[in-house]
């Protein structure tokens, strides 16, 4: 039986040692107790899994990183550009069933240490932004869709990340395996990066959404791109590949101190 497995995003960033303490990582799609198209370690409520399924998943899925659902953060997700900041009042909230209070909010914020987000996906990048400086992390969903409404842009703005600032990128669907209709070019057209992210009717957001950080600051060494592809991998979810009925993968991200 496969155990969970996390890849640390930040891995190639650390040697610097001002990460300490930050956790972000992303984690294959083994080491659960889901079932069939599911299996098995899907994060994803919305995916139409065994709720308990997806709690226990989650639970394996925070151990792993040395923490629990209590200490964790699960907004709801709408590819939209709302933001929420969060504390450790909020922990636990949405962790063990889907969000009230938190149900539309792709961008998380988190003010402090000791409280976790945790982002889900099945093919949209997620982009992770640490500030060893001022302890403070955040996290946003940045589908085609994401990046269109201004996600990204958003997490930026919020978190005011300072110069030695670190943003990881999650695996994703690569532009081979995600050609698009003339709509979403058409959406992209004229945003930093759409046009070199565009290879043929596919698009790499995450070489947008690199070109965007780079753009806003953010420096070429204090960014690090997990080159895996969703659909390419079947070690991970994905959406396009699986027509819809999948799991969720998911990043964890947030200081421990």
């Amino acid at each position: 039986m496969k155990s969970v497995r996390l890849v640390d995003l930040a891995r190639s960033l650390r040697p610097d040692g001002l990460l300490d303490g930050l956790v972000c990582c992303y984690g294959d799609r083994w080491g659960g107790v889901s079932g069939g198209p599911y299996s098995s370690l899907n994060l994803g409520f919305s995916t139409g899994d065994d709720a308990d399924a997806v709690r226990e998943n989650r639970r394996r899925f925070t151990a792993a990183a040395g923490l629990t659902l209590d200490d964790v953060v699960v907004a709801g997700q709408v590819h939209g550009r709302a933001v929420v900041l969060v504390d450790r009042q909020h922990r636990g909230e949405g962790a063990r069933e889907p969000s009230t209070q938190l149900s539309d909010r792709d961008v998380v914020i988190l003010s402090e240490p000791q409280v976790f987000a945790l982002a889900l996906a099945a093919d949209c990048p997620l982009v992770a932004i640490a500030d060893p400086r001022s302890r403070r992390a955040g996290v946003a969903h940045c589908g085609w869709r994401g990046i269109v409404a201004g996600a990204l842009g958003q997490l930026l703005e919020q978190l005011d990340p300072g110069p030695e600032a670190v943003a990881m990128i999650s695996p994703a669907i690569s532009a081979a395996n995600y050609p698009v209709g003339p709509e979403v070019h058409e959406a992209l057209e004229g945003l930093t990066g759409a046009e070199s992210a565009r290879h043929g009717q596919g698009v790499d957001l995450r070489q947008m959404l690199r070109s965007q950080l780079l753009e806003a600051g953010v420096s070429q060494l204090r960014i690090a791109v997990d080159p895996r592809c969703t659909a390419a991998d079947g070690d991970l979810f994905s959406y396009r590949r699986d027509r819809g009925c999948t799991g969720r993968g998911g990043l964890l991200l947030g200081w421990k101190y």
